[in-house]
């Protein structure tokens, strides 16, 4: 059973490493305005380029967990070698973006949440019918020397996840799903796609921004006491392959006492 969980987390930690605000099959850095993120634009470069002897991982296997009133960088570099040595030197988030965790909620469901149901991005009734887990937090961003004083971040660059040793033998809960944004833009939005940019939010330099996420989760996590949020999460490295640069595994803990 556990197996089975580990393998369905490397997966979800990889398609969220390759989505872009709402699910689209690939990432970029964000990107200044007023140009709106193309969802088609590769997130890597260099991956056909000559490359030597792969660097070894920083910090490999090292996990930060922060908790209520804390923060995390929201930007990430991070470069993966392939096993014919090639490589895809990859940057995730925002350079000068931090988000600190703010509080957190926990709900029946959402409906109990009350919560503006136009920033809720699913309609399964099975996920739905979850329990609900609001997550307030801040992000502030300072434009780097030479960075735009106003860039598009995406929240989706907040990953859902849980750690199996936290759970009991032969249990299977449901993985968490982010399946709420309080800045949903809206229809007709002129710098933000409404429906495939559904995380996406404009930060200026010298600003806060306070949004609200929300995750929908097995009662077992609950009762575990085992979900995070896990800030740019880095892909497992491929077959035959490693990854280096800025590996830590940075998450804030929701369910902490």
């Amino acid at each position: 059973m556990k197996m089975k969980l580990a393998a369905l987390a490397a997966s979800f930690v990889l398609a969220a490493a390759l989505a872009a605000c709402g699910g689209s099959p690939s990432s970029t850095p964000a990107q200044s305005l007023p140009t709106p993120p193309s969802s088609a634009a590769p997130e890597s470069a260099a991956s056909g380029s000559e490359a030597g002897p792969a660097p070894e991982p920083s910090a490999a296997g090292e996990t930060e967990i922060k908790g209520t009133g804390e923060s995390i960088s929201g930007y990430k570099s991070f470069t993966i070698h392939y096993e014919d040595d090639t490589e895809s030197a990859i940057q995730r988030g925002v350079e000068g973006l931090t988000y600190t965790l703010e509080g957190v909620q926990v709900f029946d469901s959402i409906k109990d949440a009350g919560v503006d149901m136009y920033g809720c991005t699913v309609d399964s009734e099975d996920i739905l019918g979850l329990p609900f887990v609001l997550v307030e937090l801040k992000a502030d961003y300072t434009a780097p020397a030479g960075g735009e004083g106003e860039v598009i971040a995406d929240a989706n660059d907040l990953t859902p996840m849980i750690q199996m040793d936290r759970l009991e033998e032969g249990s299977e809960p449901a993985f968490p799903v982010l399946g709420y944004f309080s800045l949903r833009p809206k229809e007709g939005d002129a710098k933000l796609d409404s429906q495939h940019q559904a995380f996406c939010y404009i930060i200026k330099d010298g600003e806060s921004v306070t949004f609200q996420l929300g995750v929908f989760c097995d009662r077992t996590l609950l009762d575990a006491k085992d979900l995070y949020l896990e800030v740019n999460a880095v892909p497992a490295p491929p077959d035959g392959g490693t990854v280096s640069g800025d590996t830590v595994k940075r998450m804030f803990d929701l369910l902490g006492e």
